[in-house]
């Protein structure tokens, strides 16, 4: 069974390097949350040269030389008894920050794996940085929906999913240890810079009946807010909602990372009970339409619910068009009243919901396998 290895990237890489070189510490220290845009011309030009020797000591490194530089290669090569050879078949995901330093160092350590033919790529959160807690919060709200998005698809195709972390920053580690619990089959860790690995595996746990409960009364609230920065006044915070699923700062609320969880693992059921109600007043259900899709298995019907939240957020006029919903004209095989088309899934037979404006509402008139455009 091959791996899927989610490792969190600290800059244990960068610091190991600057040890004995104090200016170059005072640097690393200064600028750990300059992003490459935010960091001064001083700062960038002394952490991008040193990144650079980093990687190219790294390149020349043995393998106890690798381990004893980088946190996260001493738990990866922990991992693999030291041995990289025959592990083509793994995927690795870098996780990193979103700053100067996080992106050098996760950069350096797709190179080290790549030039060993491994299948490495770095993953970087918008605002997964320690500068202000309205940015950490944003930044781990994006790391549970990369998760939800991304892991499940992997086990489906028989990966294993490991989170390796040795490396990453304390306040990272701590939700990726609760993330590991819904997501990876195993978490992998070593302590400071020992060489024996701890191996945790997975202890399945399921959000209580009561979270589940509070996510299924408020639906609606809970489908506006999960957008990645959607926010909300206090006074729009329905009744009795449990604070922990709230972020407050000063007159803007949004969903919590707490809550984000929550809502990604009470979606996964509810979404596959049935067609919910339309996430937002400008769009309408015709009888056809819910007649049409009322027969779905449980997949179907998760996969038509995801669609309806994109559409949702495309209706503005402003929002994305990502592939998996692909808003289109119909073109050549006109079905009359509908003059638009986007994807409901796309699993052998695809299938596409129609619809047509009447005002600034969108009406859905079917749901049909496609017909070509």
């Amino acid at each position: 069974m091959p791996n899927l290895i989610v490792t969190t990237c600290g800059t244990s890489l960068l610091s190991n390097h600057a040890k004995g070189d104090a200016a170059l510490g005072k640097s690393i220290r200064e600028s750990a949350n300059a992003t490459s845009e935010t960091a001064t011309p001083e700062h960038k030009r002394v952490i991008e040269k040193a990144l650079l020797q980093c990687s190219d000591e790294l390149s020349k490194s043995k393998t106890e030389q690798a381990r004893s530089a980088s946190a996260e290669l001493n738990g990866l090569l922990g991992f693999y008894g030291g041995q990289l050879a025959g592990a083509n078949a793994d995927v690795h995901f870098l996780l990193h920050t979103d700053t100067l330093q996080g992106k050098g160092v996760a950069d350096a350590l797709k190179n080290y794996l790549r030039e060993k033919k491994l299948n490495a790529s770095t993953q970087n959160f918008d605002n997964l940085r320690t500068d202000t807690l309205e940015n950490f919060h944003e930044g781990l709200g994006e790391v549970i929906r990369w998760c939800h998005e991304t892991l499940p698809g992997y086990r489906e195709k028989q990966h294993k999913i490991i989170f390796n972390l040795t490396g990453g920053f304390k306040s990272i580690q701590g939700w990726m240890q609760t993330l590991g619990m819904f997501y990876a089959d195993e978490i992998i860790y070593i302590f400071e810079s020992g060489k024996e690995l701890l191996r945790i595996p997975r202890i399945p746990i399921n959000i209580d009946h009561a979270a589940e409960d509070a996510v299924r009364l408020h639906l609606p609230f809970f489908r506006k807010m999960a957008g990645p920065k959607a926010t909300c006044r206090p006074a729009g915070i329905p009744g009795g909602l449990p604070e922990t699923f709230i972020f407050r700062l000063g007159d803007e609320c949004g969903l919590s990372p707490w809550g984000r969880l929550i809502w990604q693992q009470a979606r996964r059921k509810l979404y596959g009970e049935a067609l919910l109600d339309a996430p937002c007043p400008d769009i309408v259900y015709t009888e056809a339409f819910k007649k049409q899709a009322s027969q779905r298995t449980a997949r179907q019907f998760a996969m038509l619910n995801e669609r309806m939240d994109d559409f949702a957020a495309y209706l503005p006029g402003t929002g994305p068009n990502p592939d998996r919903l692909n808003v289109r004209s119909l073109r050549g095989n006109p079905m009359p009243p509908s003059t638009h088309e986007f994807n409901a899934w796309a699993e052998s037979p695809a299938w596409r919901v129609f619809f047509h404006k009447e005002s600034e509402k969108a009406v859905l008139d079917s749901l049909a396998k496609g017909i070509g455009h």
